[in-house]
């Protein structure tokens, strides 16, 4: 009689890739969805004169 196998444990380095891999795509979405409803700063039209700022 044959003992009975157990099944194939997974590769750790599979395992260290998924969980990086789903652990990027999180962050991306969490960006996106953070960034994605803000208001765009306007660009400058006209800079300031160089003598209104400094110290």
């Amino acid at each position: 009689m044959r003992p009975k196998s157990s099944p194939p444990k997974p590769d750790l380095v599979v395992l260290v890739i998924a969980f990086a891999l789903i652990g990027m795509v999180a962050t991306v979405a969490y960006q996106i969805g953070l960034y994605a409803s803000v208001e765009r700063a306007p660009i400058a039209k006209q800079a300031v004169a160089p003598k209104d700022f400094g110290g």
